[in-house]
């Protein structure tokens, strides 16, 4: 596959040492905040833009994979769902969208940053986003952009938004697990239940392609919603 990214300067990511125990006013002192969990369960969020800070760190580091097992409880059912409507082929190749027409895909209903302070837990988010939010992670109001130009494509793996700065995607979207297990699901909610950093267990399976997350290489800023 050509190369999607163009280099340019990082400078959205800001990092901050032991963040998850600063308080709420050493954490607005750094331009965060806590907010709504992503679909990976983190909560801390950037003030202006409202990416989720650890997602942005997986971003940065070139890693896009998830396990629906591991999810929030908020989104599991609903990614299971959106990810059976996907045609998932080789690395690649456009994934196809089913149902999709020449246009852009419908929105989906799925909650987001807004959640915290909506009268609605979920909003319509262009499906392309919601596919990037739960491979790669959260990127608040940032835009997504389908470096395809296919707009029946669904694989992440040709969508990069302004957090993503490597040179040029991971080889493959690891883990991908789509379906519900029993065992994990099992073994999410006891640490779950025990406040043991549950989004831990997935971690464990990513395929880190680069070294230092902060080695910045901006993508094009031509996003789309």
């Amino acid at each position: 596959m050509a190369n999607l990214y163009q280099d340019s300067q990082f400078q959205i990511f800001r990092f901050v040492s032991l963040i998850d125990n600063l308080n709420e006013t050493q954490l607005e002192n750094e331009g965060y905040y806590r907010g709504y969990p992503c679909p990976h369960g983190h909560t801390i969020r950037d003030i202006e833009q409202h990416w989720c800070y650890h997602c942005a760190r997986k971003i940065a580091s070139n890693v896009c994979g998830f396990d629906v097992n591991y999810l929030h409880k908020a989104y599991k059912v609903r990614y299971a769902s959106l990810w059976h409507q996907i045609d998932i082929g080789l690395p690649q190749d456009c994934w196809e969208i089913q149902g999709a027409t020449e246009r852009t895909p419908k929105r989906i209903c799925i909650p987001s940053y807004r959640s915290d302070y909506s009268k609605q837990k979920s909003e319509n988010v262009n499906i392309h986003k919601a596919l990037y939010q739960c491979a790669w992670g959260d990127v608040g109001s940032l835009l997504v952009t389908r470096m395809c130009g296919n707009p029946k494509c669904g694989n992440p793996l040709h969508m990069v938004s302004s957090l993503n700065v490597a040179a040029s995607p991971p080889q493959s979207v690891t883990p991908l697990e789509i379906d519900f297990k029993a065992e994990k699901l099992m073994l999410f909610n006891r640490q779950d239940v025990l406040n043991q950093e549950p989004e831990k267990i997935v971690e464990q399976s990513f395929k880190r392609a680069i070294t230092n997350p902060l080695y910045a290489k901006e993508p094009p800023d031509y996003d789309e919603g």
